[in-house]
């Protein structure tokens, strides 16, 4: 890591299939963790960014540093796939809206500012209209900055591919489209919800007079991007700037640069 921050890098994206498995293999349920506090060592390293939690197997303690190192991103994408129960079985995981919204009111209740996003499957063989409408219920509740849907589909090898109560596609798309459609309005209205923040922004280039970035509650590519007014010909790609959140258009930003943090 020393070697990329020596080559302009600024922030780590630690990826994998199941991030909250880091250490396992050797059980060490605090691996991550050490390895945040190592990362956050690192000098001229400005962020940390982790993807792909699993609800049920995040640890208290996980959340814990993961709001309180300094260099760490209040950013869970985490993996709820749906909120109902009975699917979540089907899926092979544990969980429900309840558990879930319980898991965001405690990220929240240590860092406010979090972000949040995760991915969703409709359609999966036995889901239900009832199902459809807890995980509806439930993506209103969570708040999320991005929500990426997903319809059903075979995929050779895998178990759903060979469970019994397969539905009609013209039902999975019509699901589809109605929970995309939600999470599109959902997602535009909790970056309306940003206005007046003071965001910490990654500068990643510039459109026209304005420089384009992230805030740190945006991940790279797929959540967004905050616009700093005016900053075009004055922040280059690789600079930070604190920054207030003036208004919102869909899911992204527009902010104007302040002196200082205040």
């Amino acid at each position: 890591m020393r070697a990329l921050v020596g080559q302009g890098v600024r922030e780590a994206f630690l990826v994998s299939e199941n991030t909250t498995s880091y250490g396992k293999d050797l059980r060490d349920p605090d691996a991550l963790i050490r390895l945040l506090t190592r990362l956050n060592a690192v000098d001229g390293l400005e962020w940390i960014r982790v993807s792909y939690l699993q609800p049920a197997e995040i640890r208290p303690g996980l959340i814990e540093a993961m709001c309180s190192i300094d260099k760490v991103v209040p950013y869970f994408d985490l993996s709820f796939q749906h909120a109902a129960p009975a699917v979540l079985r089907r899926m092979r995981r544990y969980g429900s809206a309840e558990a879930f919204l319980d898991l965001l009111g405690r990220i929240r209740e240590l860092r406010p500012d979090a972000g949040v996003r995760s991915n969703v499957i409709v359609g999966f063989p036995g889901e239900t209209e009832a199902h459809v409408e807890v995980l509806a219920e439930f993506a209103a509740a969570a708040r999320l900055d991005a929500l990426g849907v997903f319809p059903y589909s075979d995929e050779e090898g895998t178990e759903g591919a060979g469970l019994p109560g397969h539905l009609p596609q013209e039902v999975i798309e019509e699901r589809y489209e109605r929970i995309a459609t939600l999470a599109s309005e959902l997602v535009d209205a909790r970056a309306e919800e940003r206005v007046g923040e003071l965001v910490r922004v990654l500068v990643e280039g510039s459109e026209g007079p304005d420089a384009v970035g992230r805030a740190a509650h945006q991940g790279p590519e797929v959540d967004g991007c905050t616009y700093l007014a005016g900053a075009g010909g004055v922040r280059g790609a690789g600079e930070f700037a604190w920054a207030r959140v003036k208004a919102s258009e869909g899911a992204d930003l527009i902010a104007e640069e302040v002196d200082e943090r205040v």
